[in-house]
């Protein structure tokens, strides 16, 4: 093979991995012990890895005090063209923390959620917090209703994610229905309205 094509076919496959982002690697991390670094309270460079397109993480707790508290973490970042988060956390509290973390969720101006991204009324836990955005996805609080909160977040742009939820968050983590697959309903109708 002359040593034009060789070039030409080195820069043609250079090109397909910039084009589909396979350039990009998925981030995972489930260090508790670093969970203010990967959080967004107080960022405000868009182009740090950490902005999260300026949603309000709050509902998720400013810092962890006790990590024994923990049972499960997770943070995912994933960047092929714009960011995409994942993340969950699980802490099982004493009850006079369950209580007052309770009480502070349910002060938070949750938004109203259902039907944004095929998401239906949540049924499987309750529901403490919620901010949803039709655009960026969401970040809420659920609890099992014995000393058990669940923080979680997806967070995204252009109507769908690369990633697959379930591969990072257990199902049942997810608020009931949603869908942000790249063919996801949602995003059609939405699509449509632009």
């Amino acid at each position: 093979m002359h040593l034009k094509k060789k070039i030409l076919l080195i820069l043609c496959a250079f090109a397909v991995i910039f084009l589909t982002g396979c350039g990009s690697r998925i981030e995972v991390y489930e260090d508790v012990s670093e969970y203010s670094r990967y959080m967004s309270f107080g960022v405000t460079d868009e182009n740090s890895a950490w902005y999260k397109w300026g949603v309000d993480e709050s509902i998720w707790p400013e810092s962890i005090k006790d990590e024994k508290a923990v049972s499960e973490y997770r943070m995912v970042r994933y960047d092929p063209w714009d960011a995409q988060y994942l993340g969950y956390l699980v802490m099982d509290l004493k009850d006079a923390d369950y209580d007052a973390e309770v009480k502070r969720l349910r002060k938070y101006p949750s938004t109203p959620y259902t039907g944004i991204y095929s998401v239906r009324e949540e049924e499987t836990y309750e529901l403490l917090a919620v901010n949803a955005d039709e655009y960026y996805g969401f970040v809420y609080a659920l609890t099992d209703g014995r000393n058990r909160i669940i923080y979680a977040e997806q967070i995204f742009c252009n109507y769908f994610l690369d990633l697959d939820c379930e591969k990072y968050i257990p199902r049942e983590y997810l608020l009931d229905g949603f869908d942000a697959g790249e063919d996801n309903p949602y995003r059609k109708m939405m699509m449509r309205e632009e």
